[in-house]
């Protein structure tokens, strides 16, 4: 008795085990992180994931807040930042790692995830189509391990949507069969509070498969009583909405933040139309029609030439379930209407796969930058489902016979499919996995911890830092997150695009983008947004180095004279300013002017000659006068992807890429007498030397630094003294001579509740809503702000009735159903 209990608990722990072990095998093969030196961090885990983790770990040990940080990009809703990105329940386990093993708790949850895809998976196989546990669990493999999730272990968010996909699937065929809509309900409200960006997908796919089953089943129920597709688009409608009502209390918020994040970079649905109607010729217009080409179609069928570098679906999910797959086609068990089912949805997966504007619709109706293909993630369940259809054909053919030689034989087939699976894996590692190492990313983590808390020894106040440089390649924008400090880099699909659109103005990165790169320190606009520290391996011109702070990457901190406070008082014109400027230096200068109240010119333009050059390139000798700073903006063409290289007298950097396209200061303040630079410019040749380009929009400018004294010092009087200035709350003091504004340097956004003296006032935006300008009058004011992520408050009540009503449902159906 005790026997026969154990050998299901026995074997659902193997279930569970078999794809962790293959994951630890695959990283000791290709030697990842724990089992090697290769870092388990790699693409957005390593850009993203890691400093939002260490973030999110405070907001559970209470030390944030899960609505707001004030740490990147000026400020931002962070509950879009929570649900697209870590609102996983598997991140509950981030409060037993601390900050020097969150890799391994990324490969720890990585593989908690694998487990729980083959429970599911196998559950599915054997309550859909009633298999043996051991062939449900061999098919489920080719699902947990195929090459879409083999690599795509770097979006972990991702992979709790492959858990709940099959349970879906499932909840679909009970829905479809006898009518039971409750699990559907649930397990979609589980899927949009969990894996909010997949969820979206997800039920575009369920949609596709509920009408696949229906079909499959003869468009008729288990009773054999017709349903028309009217009638079964109203039983599917019932649990979505159901599921939505349950998720509001995530999903309505989430919905408002993303809303005011917008997303520039990534091209929309009529963008992708007119791309293609507008081409000049066919071939351009094939060209964007198409997402790849046909030999990396190809490719996606083998792991050994997967490349993360090009535009190759992961279509390869073993040969057992591939193979499964062509069986059921040409399998007589398979009533031809199931056939005729799958081709057709076969046919809408492989369109949306390699056409951009169905691929477009599957994306939130934009064009996907990075990881393609992410609509290739539902390629694996629907051969799973072939391959158990056929499998379940040929049993029903051939009867239960041989059950040992068959246990041996399926033992043996199991074993085949773990290698065949692993190998498959190993081999597409090789791309995914490369080029950093753990020891790299732990002796940054610790140099840049040993930084910072120096320099908050060192500084008590209130203020920003940034970095010339990142942590890893150019898009690990979010360290302040992850380090406990203010900064102005960001990278995240969550993010205020309004503050981000206000800072490319001022000319720290390129327009249009949904992320921000410090490159270069900006002198006057870095005291003006309170950026008091800048870590370069470069001397700043302008600021001192801060002597007895340690250094990361070899970098020095220096810091900026001139920096004011994170808020200060300002006139009357900041409330209806914009930055309507032709070029970066020009909207400084406005900006400057409305803090102010009067005109200023703190950047003028530098006397620029352009000369020929030997080499073909554009060149100029700019003349920048005494007391000034010398500056150099390049307006790069977009169609120039990997933009411009620019040398300042010898010294030379890619410019105008992507996320770099900022304002480049010369080497040091010029003394007596003025210096004359030569610059050149030639477009990026991908890592070989410039090449010339036709023209190039330069702008050439110095910085006065006596204006720049003369304007900090009219606003350095009404500087406010902050208590806190974090996601849980801003809280300072400021003492105006009369009624006026007091400009916070948050972006001004719904969600705000700011009080002055213990009363609430209305704020007004400033630049586009980038900056808060808070009414103050005459006196001591004592101004706190508090902010709730919009729609999170009336999103719970209504999760909270639907709660009620479902419960109450549920209670009056078993009544029903027992009387």
């Amino acid at each position: 008795m005790r026997s026969s209990r154990l050998r299901p608990v026995l074997f659902w722990a193997g279930c569970f085990v078999v794809p962790i072990v293959m994951l630890c095998v695959v990283a000791a093969v290709r030697g990842v992180y724990p089992f090697g030196g290769q870092s388990f961090l790699t693409e957005d885990l390593k850009y993203q994931y890691v400093d939002f983790f260490t973030w999110f770990r405070r907001v559970l040990a209470g030390e944030e807040s899960v609505f707001y940080s004030t740490a990147c990009g000026l400020g931002a809703n962070t509950w879009g930042l929570y649900s697209y990105y870590l609102a996983s329940p598997f991140n509950l386990l981030l409060l037993l790692f601390d900050q020097d093993h969150l890799t391994l708790f990324a490969f720890v949850v990585d593989a908690l995830k694998l487990g729980c895809i083959q429970l599911a998976a196998t559950f599915y196989l054997s309550r859909r189509f009633g298999l043996v546990r051991g062939h449900a669990t061999v098919l489920a493999l080719g699902y947990t391990w195929g090459l879409w999730s083999a690599t795509n272990l770097r979006n972990p968010m991702w992979m709790d949507a492959l858990i709940l996909l099959p349970l879906l699937m499932w909840a679909v065929w009970l829905l479809v069969r006898s009518r039971r809509w409750v699990p559907l309900a649930l397990l979609m409200a589980a899927d949009v509070i969990c894996c909010w960006y997949t969820a979206y997908m997800t039920v575009l796919f369920i949609i596709l498969w509920t009408i696949l089953e229906w079909w499959c089943a003869g468009r008729s129920d288990e009773a054999g009583a017709p349903v028309p597709l009217w009638r079964l688009a109203a039983r599917f409608a019932r649990p979505m909405l159901v599921a939505l009502a349950l998720s509001a209390w995530t999903f309505v918020p989430t919905v408002l933040s993303m809303a005011e994040a917008g997303g520039v970079e990534e091209t929309s649905f009529l963008g992708i139309i007119r791309s293609i109607l507008g081409a000049g010729s066919l071939q351009d217009a094939i060209r964007c029609l198409f997402t790849t080409n046909p030999p990396y179609l190809l490719r996606g069928l083998v792991p050994a030439l997967y490349d993360r570098a090009h535009a190759i679906p992961q279509l390869y999910c073993g040969v057992l379930l591939m193979g499964g797959y062509v069986a059921f086609f040409a399998s007589r068990g398979v009533p031809a209407r199931a056939k005729r089912g799958l081709a057709a949805l076969t046919a809408i997966m492989f369109a949306s796969i390699v056409l951009s504007p169905l691929q477009a619709v599957w994306c939130g109706f934009r064009a996907p930058t990075g990881f393609y293909s992410r609509v290739c993630v539902f390629v694996a369940p629907t051969m799973m489902w072939a391959a158990a259809w056929a499998v379940r054909a040929r049993r029903d053919a051939r009867g239960n016979d041989g059950g040992e030689t068959r246990a041996s034989r399926l033992v043996a087939v199991g074993l085949l499919v773990v290698a065949d699976l692993t190998l498959g894996a190993c081999l597409a590692w090789r791309t995914v996995y490369a080029g950093y190492t753990q020891d790299q990313h732990d002796a940054y983590v610790s140099e840049s911890r040993e930084q910072v808390s120096e320099l908050k020894a060192y500084d008590g106040g209130t203020w920003r830092m940034e970095r010339t440089f990142t942590r890893a390649a150019q898009a690990a924008l979010n360290e302040a997150m992850s380090m406990d400090y203010i900064g102005l880099s960001s990278y995240s699909s969550a993010h205020n695009q309004g503050a981000l659109d206000f800072l490319s103005a001022l000319g720290y990165n390129r327009r249009e983008q949904i992320s921000m790169r410090y490159a270069h320190p900006i002198l006057a606009s870095d005291a003006l947004l309170g950026v008091r520290y800048a870590c370069s391996a470069q001397a700043v011109a302008g600021e001192s180095a801060v002597a007895g702070i340690s250094k990361v990457d070899g970098a020095v901190t220096y810091e900026n004279p001139y920096a004011l406070s994170l808020g200060y008082l300002v006139s009357d014109d900041a409330a209806a300013a914009a930055l309507d400027g032709t070029n970066p230096f020009e909207r400084q200068n406005e900006f400057a002017s409305a803090l102010v109240g009067h005109e200023v010119e703190l950047f003028r333009p530098a006397e620029a000659t352009q000369v020929p050059s030997g080499d073909g390139l554009l060149a100029w000798d700019v003349s920048v006068p005494a007391g000034c700073v010398g500056y150099a903006y390049v307006n790069t063409p977009l169609d120039y992807e990997d933009g411009v290289v620019m040398d300042v007298d010898g010294t030379s950097e890619v410019d105008g890429w992507q996320w770099q396209n900022a304002l480049w200061p010369f080497a040091e303040v010029e003394g007596e007498g003025g210096v004359t630079h030569r610059v050149t410019v030639g477009v990026n040749a991908s890592g070989g030397d410039p090449v010339p380009l036709a023209e190039a929009s330069c702008d050439f400018y110095c910085l006065d630094l006596a204006t720049l004294r003369d304007v900090v010092g009219e606003l350095s009087g009404g500087q406010v003294s902050f208590d806190s200035f974090g996601g849980d709350g801003i809280l300072g003091t400021v003492t105006a001579d009369a009624d006026g504004w007091c400009m916070i340097s948050v972006p001004h956004e719904a969600g705000w509740t700011v009080r002055a003296n213990g009363t609430e006032v209305q704020t007004q935006g400033a630049f586009g809503g980038a900056l808060t300008l808070v009414p103050v009058t005459a006196g001591e004011n004592r101004i706190e702000m508090k902010f709730v992520s919009p729609g999170f408050v009336p999103g719970c009540a209504l999760s909270a009735v639907a709660v009620v009503g479902l419960c109450a449902w549920c209670l009056r159906h078993r009544r029903r159903h027992r009387a």
